[in-house]
């Protein structure tokens, strides 16, 4: 590492370079990316709950590393260890601030989700001060599969992911909010009748005051108060909703792995990865974030009406059979008034995230025109 020339301290090594690939062999091989870093050994290991004396050689000693990808906050490496299965290393190439919440809370919310939906936690070190690789990182099982492009989506994917989604929304949830460590996991989440409104009211506010130019540049404020009428229009739903639940919280198309098919129906065999958006929430949410009318990028899948109606009464049967389903989710209608609100708000945010990085990264250049085209059409703001 270089010195940081301000304090004398190695500066952080970029988390997608070779160079954090041979600190990862290291940290593996020490032990260190499963137990905290501290002053002595004795200091107890959260997840999965091992003292260094008793760490199994399959959570330490040779391993190769391979670069996995690069998405939007976190670059993922495959640690391959001598004995045992591969493991995901997730480490944020953004500062802690632009994290959506501590990591800590996706690594309590991968012990409550059903094993079939996603990869179990190992260990989470979410201050970089501390961490081993000088970055906030989580480690969790290997997913098997891969992300399918959004053209390549059909009808038999819309339905596997509907079913899967049903299983992960059957763990309730008391309103909205982040999932925590220790007997009661919703200990966070704030008590009495829910909201949505004020979250997005300072979203807007941040994104006036981070991004005015690009904002005026881009013609982007017509969105904003669009986006927070539809919200607005929900707010008495949340408030009244009695259908929480443990939601994903980003669930694009490149967060939705594919793994052949499952033997027991025919359809693709699905997985999700990268829950750092989960947390209790309107399971409307997950709905609107797959795609229909608004997309663009590697991140939405095209749907026409039909078919997003098609995957809507999916879900809905797939949560009947798996036991009563909540009134906020039963009212189809009501439902996908939700879906629509969360879809202005959700791609609003997406807009500019990608009108922020699009003077830099050619993807988000090319990405622009076709994400905030479709959102105006949806928004009625194209005329």
């Amino acid at each position: 590492m270089i010195p940081d020339p301000r304090t004398g301290t190695p500066a952080p090594l970029d988390p997608a370079s070779p160079a954090m690939g041979e600190r990862i062999v290291e940290a593996w091989r020490r032990g260190a990316l499963v137990l905290p870093l501290g002053e002595d050994d004795a200091t107890p290991l959260r997840l999965p709950g091992l003292h260094k004396s008793a760490l199994p050689p399959s959570l330490s000693g040779q391993a190769r590393v391979a670069l996995a990808g690069v998405g939007e906050r976190f670059a993922a490496w495959r640690v391959t260890p001598q004995e045992n299965a591969p493991v995901i290393v997730r480490i944020a190439h953004v500062a802690p601030e632009e994290l959506h919440q501590d990591l800590g809370h996706e690594i309590a919310a991968l012990t409550l989700i059903p094993p079939e939906a996603g990869p179990a936690p190992i260990a989470v070190h979410d201050d970089a001060a501390t961490s081993p690789l000088g970055h906030p990182c989580v480690v969790t099982t290997e997913i098997p599969g891969v992300a399918a492009a959004p053209e390549a989506w059909t009808g038999a994917h819309l339905r596997s992911h509907a079913r899967l989604l049903a299983r992960l929304h059957a763990v309730p949830a008391p309103g909205r909010g982040p999932v925590s460590f220790g007997e009661d996991p919703w200990a966070a989440v704030p008590v009495g009748p829910q909201a949505l409104l004020p979250e997005v009211e300072a979203e807007v506010e941040s994104w006036r005051a981070r991004h005015g130019a690009l904002l005026a540049e881009h013609g982007l404020e017509p969105f904003f108060e669009e986006a927070l009428a539809r919200v607005a229009g929900i707010e008495d739903q949340i408030a009244q909703l009695d259908g929480f639940a443990l939601c994903h919280g980003d669930l694009c198309s490149t967060n939705i792995l594919w793994d052949g098919t499952d033997p027991s129906t025919g359809l693709p065999r699905v997985q999700y990865i990268d829950y750092e958006w989960a947390q209790g929430d309107d399971p409307a949410r997950d709905l609107a974030i797959i795609g229909g009318p608004v997309h663009g990028g590697p991140w939405y899948v095209p749907l026409a009406e039909e078919q997003v109606t098609a995957f809507v009464d999916e879900y809905v049967r797939a949560r009947g059979k798996l036991g009563e389903v909540p009134a906020g989710i039963a009212d189809v209608g009501a439902l996908r008034e939700r879906v629509r609100a969360w879809t202005a708000y959700e791609r609003t945010a997406m807009l500019v995230h990608v009108a922020s990085r699009a003077a830099t990264r050619a993807s988000h250049r090319q990405v622009l025109p076709v994400l905030q085209g479709t959102l105006a059409a949806e928004l009625g703001l194209d005329g």
